[in-house]
């Protein structure tokens, strides 16, 4: 009797105090984890970046760290797929390198953008679904206007995850995704029909070609590169699903899936929320 091959998926969480990877099988059971911390630059008051080479290689080493420490079979691994920090920016250039670091959630350098997206607070709240924070929209207009020789060089804005994700399938640049777990955090994106919106960017003087496509969660984007499987011990050709934002992920992870349910977590940001069955825009 021949056996069966054992079903192993990959998750890696790029969260803002560490990067975290765990191998399960397909019963949910725990087969592996490990734990790398993230380095966080404060280089000036309000600035806070981490750089995208260090959150790569805490990917790639987490990785490889949960294949050894159980001894597991990369042939084994059907699927991997990253969630991440959801509201900084990163982004890429023609080389799959980004020209930006990663300008973190916990930056606030561009509050006077905020501001000025605050005059069409509203409008934001209804088409988008947030209002305007230390968030993609602002950070992309702060870039854009204080170092508009860097923006040239920017193919498209993403998300840490989804860089990682896209140098690991060797994506091109104009391959640049985002998923739409992710784009409420935006203020650029039409919510409901998951589209980024041509009104609001118009009006904010945002280049929409300078945004990736949006995807499901659960879309393959690509697969292991045979660089990314030197690096990582992964099998080349491993499939990889766009995943989505690290509280998309706790949420749906914690069984948060009829309306009336709640949601409270402690991490590095509180959130308290509550499942609704459809799109309840907040204006008050």
């Amino acid at each position: 009797m021949v056996k069966s091959k054992k079903t192993l998926l990959l998750g890696i969480d790029i969260g803002t105090s560490g990067t975290k990877a765990a191998v399960f099988d397909n019963r949910g059971n725990l087969v592996s984890e490990a734990f790398e911390e993230s380095k966080l630059y404060y280089p000036k008051p309000n600035y806070v970046y981490q750089k995208m080479d260090e959150i790569f290689s805490s990917v790639v080493n987490t990785i490889k760290s949960c294949i050894l420490k159980a001894s597991i079979n990369p042939f084994n691994i059907e699927c991997i797929a990253l969630d991440g920090q959801m509201a900084g920016i990163c982004a890429v250039d023609e080389n799959w390198e980004s020209p930006i670091e990663y300008d973190s959630w916990l930056d606030t350098r561009c509050v006077e953008y905020i501001n000025k997206l605050n005059k069409i607070k509203d409008k934001i709240i209804l088409i988008s679904g947030g209002p305007p924070t230390f968030s993609h929209g602002p950070k992309i207009l702060w870039w854009k206007d204080k170092n508009p020789e860097i923006f040239k060089n920017v193919v498209k804005f993403t998300v840490p995850s989804s860089f990682v994700a896209g140098k690991m399938a060797n994506l091109k640049p104009d391959e640049a995704f985002i998923d739409y777990t992710f784009i409420h955090f935006s203020c650029l994106a039409d919510i409901l029909n998951k589209q980024w919106s041509k009104d609001l960017c118009d009006e904010l003087n945002m280049p929409i070609e300078k945004l990736p496509r949006i995807t499901k969660p659960w879309e393959i984007i690509g697969k292991i590169s045979q660089e990314a499987a030197a690096l990582t011990g992964l099998k080349e050709g491993t499939p990889i699903a766009a995943g989505c934002g690290d509280q998309a992920a706790n949420i749906l992870g914690a069984g948060i899936n009829e309306a009336g349910m709640v949601f409270d977590v402690a991490g590095t940001a509180s959130v308290f929320s509550i499942c609704v069955n459809k799109f309840v825009p907040d204006i008050k």
